[in-house]
């Protein structure tokens, strides 16, 4: 079953234990720009957390470089268009489930339409990758000091959590 997003927020979908996240968001720059800031690890520091990258392999750190958060693989990259990574997150209900992240960017009038996806997620986690992708996304393009992250991720869970229970 799909739920329709409300403004922002993501369309949600449940299959048995196993769901999605659908965001969509327009981001007032150029494609070249729009790709950097989902694929240069200096640029994703800014709105989501440190990430290194050798060859195809990534890991994702919370508090620098103390704590590994998520890993994977590039699974496919096509420049300025999509880029899709497994994820493996050490912090699911079951440690190092694989799900897939995708990330399609299409350029529209004077702006990008970047369209995040995340797959394969335990639904039992929906209810922290919802909120905690749409506050991310909030971050978009360049981070936001201003945004705090956790009274922002407080606000959108309890929604989420409705979003899930309407499904």
């Amino acid at each position: 079953m799909t739920v329709e997003a409300l403004a922002g927020f993501a369309d949600m979908r449940v299959d048995g234990d196993r769901g999605s996240v659908r965001f969509a968001r327009r981001i007032s720059t150029s494609l070249a720009d729009a790709w950097n800031v989902v694929t240069e690890p200096e640029r994703i520091t800014r709105w989501f957390a440190p990430v290194s990258v050798e060859g195809k392999q990534w890991v994702t750190y919370w508090d620098g470089d103390e704590c590994e958060y998520a890993k994977g693989e590039i699974l496919r990259c096509e420049p300025q268009q999509l880029i899709e990574v497994s994820w493996q997150a050490s912090d699911d209900a079951v440690p190092l489930v694989d799900t897939v992240l995708r990330v399609t960017l299409t350029p529209e009038d004077d702006a990008v339409l970047l369209v995040l996806e995340h797959e394969q997620l335990l639904a039992a986690d929906l209810s922290q990758y919802g909120p905690g992708w749409h506050t991310y996304l909030d971050r978009l393009p360049d981070g936001d000091p201003n945004l705090d992250w956790s009274a922002r991720y407080r606000e959108l869970k309890p929604q989420y959590e409705e979003l899930i229970k309407a499904s």
